[in-house]
């Protein structure tokens, strides 16, 4: 295991002039959930209708009480388990490109898949979008 890594990505239909960190999201992504010890994943959501998405085989109610977090919606996902019995590896990526798209609806399933189509070769394209779909149906809110 690294450091933990934190990233930032704006969405938005219009063009996006600033860049800086993001101390207000509307989502947070956490793919690792040994980070959920260790750093502040919550920060910053205030609002009831941010998303919390976290890799994880909990129930969102005991994430939701172990972070001890009051706004947002919580979703977990066994996203490393999904990985694995998918692709043989425990890279969640794609997982969580799932569980996003169930959440927020920001991304379309039809779009994931034709980036994803892009991106990889056919054999394995076939097997992130299955992680995908997996993904996104057993994902779980609070």
């Amino acid at each position: 295991m690294g450091a933990p890594v934190t990233a930032f990505t704006r969405v938005s239909t219009q063009p996006i002039r600033i860049h800086c960190a993001i101390y207000d999201p509307d989502v947070v992504v956490v793919l690792d959930p040994t980070l959920l010890k260790t750093v502040p994943v919550v920060a910053g959501i205030n609002k009831e209708d941010d998303n919390i998405i976290i890799n994880s085989k909990d129930p969102p109610a005991k994430v939701r009480q172990d972070l001890r977090v009051t706004k947002g919606r919580v979703w977990t996902v066994p996203a490393t388990q999904i990985a694995i019995e998918t692709l043989g590896l425990p890279i969640t990526n794609t997982a969580m490109l799932g569980t996003v798209a169930r959440a927020t609806g920001l991304v379309k399933m039809e779009s994931l898949e034709k980036i994803v189509r892009e991106r990889f070769r056919a054999d394995l394209g076939e097997k992130n979008m299955a992680v995908i779909k997996r993904a996104f149906e057993e994902a779980t809110k609070e």
